[in-house]
């Protein structure tokens, strides 16, 4: 089996997209996203100590995208598959669409658009807010969640602990993508205590243009908006 880092990143409000999109449209929302990874991903250089990276691989599987690559020296590629991701944010918020996931660390054996594997097994399990990581693989990102990324001169957490709500009002405390904190970075903008951050007021808007939605899922979208109201005070004292 090959080591690598993994994530699977579930499309919401895909079912169903072609009734108010024309199947051309989803077709080339879809395909661009390879074009896209390939364009946006840079190699670290070594010095980075991320290990010997291949170039990330994408396989989608009608609304579930499968991301990665291989790197058998160190569960630090976590952090630049985090940057994939961040791109992948940008890049769907233009077409109001959403997704969530889960991300991890271990070994998994690909043939054509089968995986399996215990990190496949890993992965699939967890999908709650945003992008969050495996418990297993919660434990090693510990080791170096305190590395940050510059953004405009704000330096950024690439993840974030984060208590993730899940069934019966339990929560999982996990390190959560802090992919709201590099869209703020991204306006080069922190914004002042107790007033709406750019990010909050484009997911709202994005929110807004949904179809009619029930209870579970307006927990989902309130869930959302905590955790980036969370992330985005925690900017307040991080600038470089």
């Amino acid at each position: 089996m090959d080591n690598g880092a993994i994530a699977f990143l579930d499309i919401l409000g895909f079912k169903g997209i072609w009734q108010k999109e024309s199947p051309e449209k989803v077709l080339s929302i879809m395909t661009g996203i390879t074009e896209l990874i390939q364009k946006s991903y840079k190699k670290p250089p070594p010095e980075k100590g991320y290990g010997e990276l291949e170039n990330p691989f994408v396989t989608i599987l009608s609304d579930t995208i499968v991301l990665g690559y291989k790197s058998v020296e160190s569960p630090s590629c976590m952090l630049p598959l985090g940057n994939i991701i961040y791109q992948l944010v940008h890049y769907f918020l233009k077409f109001d669409m959403f997704f969530r996931g889960a991300m991890t660390y271990g070994q998994y054996i690909q043939e054509g658009n089968t995986f399996i594997g215990p990190a496949i097994d890993d992965v699939a399990k967890w999908y709650e807010i945003g992008i969050l990581t495996t418990p297993k693989c919660n434990y090693l990102i510990d080791y170096f969640a305190h590395l940050k990324t510059d953004v405009n001169s704000i330096s950024v957490q690439t993840f974030v602990k984060y208590d993730v709500p899940g069934k019966n009002k339990e929560t999982y405390r996990l390190n959560v993508l802090n992919w709201p904190g590099y869209l703020q970075a991204s306006h080069n903008r922190i914004p002042e205590k107790n007033s709406k951050s750019e990010v909050r007021k484009l997911i709202e808007q994005k929110f807004g243009l949904q179809a009619a939605f029930d209870a579970s899922v307006l927990r989902k979208y309130e869930n959302t908006l905590k955790f980036i109201d969370f992330c985005v005070d925690g900017l307040n004292s991080t600038r470089a």
